[in-house]
């Protein structure tokens, strides 16, 4: 009994220290607030927000919601994309699937314009110049600087996910090597460049990220905020057979 006592002590006070430590840490919300005219693929449903019950009317307050899975900061699952993984939808992983140690991969100085793509070379160069490298079980952040440049929710919001950079193959396959579990980024389709509605080659999508179990997560936002590590923090919502799931993430930086 009394070994017993001492273990639930001792599993307590980790969990005490585990809070202090992320009290401590300087805490960076990486999603946009859902509202009318959030930018959403232009195939998908947009996001409805309706007033349905009214304090002076119905007694309470309460808003319905009509929303995709796939709306602003989200995550995507492999069926997404391949009918012959059905069994690979977002509810199949295990709810800690997104807390990891995060890297982040800062391009928003380069003025990347639609259709610009980071290659292999520019991701290496970052890294010998940061000195940190993403590994395995990890969750490598892509800064393209797009959300920071032109999320908006007027009706000029489209342009947003019509228009993004991309990543180039040799990038894409290098990090599939690396073991990462998930990977994020800021603009609508991470891997996948588009140009005026266009969506280029996306084979982080269709043959290396997604048919090996890997999430791409996308728009986040404030990814300049990071620190170039931090603990990465979401939970996707249990949706059965689920392509995907809006998230709120979190990252947990040094001061």
């Amino acid at each position: 009994m009394n070994n017993q006592l001492n273990h639930a002590g001792n599993q307590s006070g980790l969990a005490t220290q585990l809070g202090a430590m992320l009290r401590s840490m300087r805490v960076v919300d990486l999603s946009p607030t859902l509202e009318r005219g959030i930018p959403n693929w232009p195939m998908h449903p947009p996001l409805v927000i309706d007033k349905a019950r009214l304090k002076a009317r119905d007694g309470y307050y309460s808003q319905l919601l009509m929303i995709s899975e796939h709306t602003g900061t989200h995550v995507d699952a492999p069926a997404h994309f391949h009918g012959d993984l059905m069994h690979m939808t977002i509810d199949t992983f295990p709810p800690d699937v997104l807390i990891a140690p995060a890297v982040l991969y800062d391009f928003s100085d380069k003025d990347l314009q639609p259709g610009d793509l980071i290659s292999l070379d520019m991701v290496k160069t970052y890294e010998a110049e940061k000195g940190a490298q993403v590994g395995e079980g990890e969750i490598p952040l892509i800064n393209f600087g797009w959300m920071q440049r032109y999320w908006r929710t007027d009706d000029q919001s489209t342009w947003f996910v019509k228009n993004a950079p991309g990543i180039q193959e040799d990038a894409i396959i290098y990090f599939k090597e690396r073991g990462i579990r998930a990977i994020g980024c800021d603009t609508v389709a991470c891997d996948m460049a588009v140009i005026d509605g266009v969506g280029q080659e996306t084979t982080g999508h269709t043959t290396h990220w997604l048919p090996n179990g890997i999430l791409i997560i996308e728009m986040l936002t404030n990814l300049h905020q990071l620190s170039l590590r931090s603990l990465f923090v979401a939970t996707p919502m249990k949706i059965r057979e689920g392509s995907g799931s809006p998230i709120r993430p979190v990252a947990f930086c040094e001061p």
